[in-house]
């Protein structure tokens, strides 16, 4: 699917939205690496060094040129940028042309140490991706102790005091003159400094009903004045990142204002931050991708008829997180289960549609369970063959289904042992039926008759 996005003789160019600093790649090593990966954080670099060569913007070159310098795959590279797109460092542009298309990638400068550890959203994810220990230590590095000026006078000159205006007439070129000209800022031109990163942006959530939350605000307690953009910035990455419904985060902004009489960002962050550690204890939210990658979804475009390609669509367009409230019958998962998941999404690197179908499969034939060691050896299977679609994993689970169920089976753990012949007979996901029950309805001699026909269509082609 990817190939329909991007093709390697598409040409690209590389510009910065402003100055890139070398602390910055301190930043981006320190803070940015653990959240994207080395791999998009190695497509950064790259496209960094590509632009240092002519200042702020590269030469035109082809996606081809880039994929021989990384030593990397077009679909790769696809989506690794997509990583860096949604954390806030890059800006992709693109214009159509007759023969191919011209992609703009424009780098954006990473946050400062002060607002990423003040962002309510990255450095959660990065606390817990590095835990306690480590993240104290990068958080320490980056801090500075306080200028105290206690006891100090403040001497310092104004603009005034120092400088003095000169006679107008000194100062305003002549009319139609040369200077005149070079005092204005040329077109199409713009002047080389620091641009601010605008950071994590959040495209308005369709889960988060802020009109149901708004309803059961009380006008008593909150005045609704006081829920500026900004406030509903803010809320609205809240609920993202610690999954809060509607209803609760009414009345976690209702306690918050009863409390401190005030609604700003970093209140509702403390408030919130108290709220989920009474909830759910120490650990914090996980980073992981919310759904399959587009470019591996097969009916992203396409609409589904049997009721195979139904269920594929629902492992493409759900994240693991909605399936396990799924078969948990809408109740919300544990936390051992979603941090077994968010390991088999990061360590094998398995997409989430794939996990979905893991998730599904195992959950079904093991008793509603996630068996720790159980997921990650199928997990780790399913890394080994290359997994990458909802559809190949659900071939997948279908062909080596007595084998799985083998190595549940088996008291020795990690060493499956010799097949016996039986297999355990557990409940089954509907989709690991065979194909011809879930599409049509055909007696067994046209299907018999079928498979006759296309062993002939074989035997024919062989020769």
């Amino acid at each position: 699917m990817h190939w329909k996005e991007l093709l390697p003789v598409d040409r690209l160019q590389v510009r910065s939205r402003g100055l890139l600093h070398e602390y910055d790649r301190k930043v981006l090593t320190m803070l940015y690496q653990p959240l994207v990966g080395a791999v998009a954080y190695s497509l950064y670099m790259t496209m960094w060094s590509i632009m240092e060569e002519r200042s702020l913007s590269s030469e035109t070159s082809t996606h081809h040129q880039l994929m021989n310098m990384m030593q990397m795959g077009l679909k790769q590279i696809y989506e690794e940028r997509k990583k860096l797109e949604g954390i806030g460092l890059l800006n992709t542009y693109v214009k159509k042309e007759e023969d191919n298309k011209v992609f703009l990638y424009e780098l954006q400068s990473p946050l400062t140490p002060e607002r990423f550890f003040n962002d309510g959203v990255l450095n959660v994810y990065l606390y817990n991706r590095l835990g306690k220990t480590k993240f104290h230590s990068i958080k320490s590095y980056f801090e500075i102790p306080s200028v105290n000026v206690d006891g100090f006078e403040a001497v310092t000159s104004s603009f005034n005091e120092v400088f003095t205006s000169l006679h107008p007439s000194e100062m305003v070129p002549e009319r139609n003159s040369e200077t005149e000209d070079i005092l204005q800022q040329t077109d199409n031109k713009s002047y080389i400094g620091r641009n601010e990163s605008k950071g994590v942006e959040f495209t308005q959530r369709t889960d988060f009903d802020f009109d149901l939350m708004l309803q059961d605000l009380s006008d008593f307690i909150v005045p609704k004045q006081l829920l500026t953009q900004s406030v509903k910035e803010t809320i609205l990455k809240l609920a993202f990142v610690y999954k809060i419904e509607p209803l609760e985060m009414s009345r976690i902004v209702q306690q918050a204002y009863i409390h401190h009489e005030v609604i700003d960002g970093e209140m509702l962050r403390k408030e919130v931050s108290k709220w989920y550690t009474f909830e759910h204890g120490k650990e914090l939210p996980s980073l992981s991708y919310r759904k399959q990658p587009v470019t591996l979804q097969e009916f992203h475009q396409k609409v589904p008829v049997t009721e195979e390609e139904k269920t594929i669509k629902a492992f493409e367009i759900l994240s693991p997180y909605e399936v396990l409230e799924k078969v948990s019958g809408g109740g919300r998962p544990a936390s051992a289960d979603l941090k077994l998941v968010e390991g088999i999404l990061f360590e094998q690197k398995l997409n989430p549609g794939v996990v979905n179908v893991l998730i599904d499969y195992v959950m079904t034939t093991n008793d509603m369970k996630l068996v720790k060691s159980y997921v990650e050896k199928i997990a780790s299977h399913w890394a080994r063959k290359k997994v990458s679609t909802v559809k190949e994993a659900i071939a997948l689970a279908r062909s080596e289904h007595k084998k799985y169920q083998e190595w549940h089976s088996s008291k020795d753990k990690g060493k499956p042992r010799k097949s016996t012949g039986s297999v355990r007979q557990d409940k089954l996901p509907k989709w690991m039926n065979n194909k011809k029950d879930q599409t049509e309805k055909i007696s067994e001699d046209e299907w018999n008759a079928k498979q006759k026909q296309l062993e002939a269509m074989l035997s024919k082609y062989k020769k």
